[in-house]
């Protein structure tokens, strides 16, 4: 239900909300507007929510190990199936 399509893609989705984060804790001094800015910008990357991006990952990791793979790509309500095992 959270996978991304590749663990590639979750990935660069994970490192450009925790640039953005980051990047918006080093300008809150400067700027807290543009610190507040980049706060959306990190939510979108991970879908809206942190936690859900970690489960997508544990999920991803997890359905690999096991030999299964996606079936459609993901947006936003994503549907994966195991393959058959025969």
């Amino acid at each position: 239900m959270f996978m991304s399509r590749s663990l590639v893609e979750h990935f660069a989705r994970g490192a450009i909300c925790l640039a953005a984060l980051v990047a918006s804790v080093l300008v809150a001094r400067a700027s807290l507007w543009l610190s507040m800015a980049l706060l959306p910008v990190a939510l979108v990357a991970v879908g809206g929510c942190p936690m859900c991006w970690t489960l997508g990952l544990i999920q991803m990791v997890s359905a690999r190990a096991r030999g299964e793979h996606l079936e459609e790509p993901c947006d936003g309500g994503c549907a994966w199936a195991p393959q058959s095992r025969r």
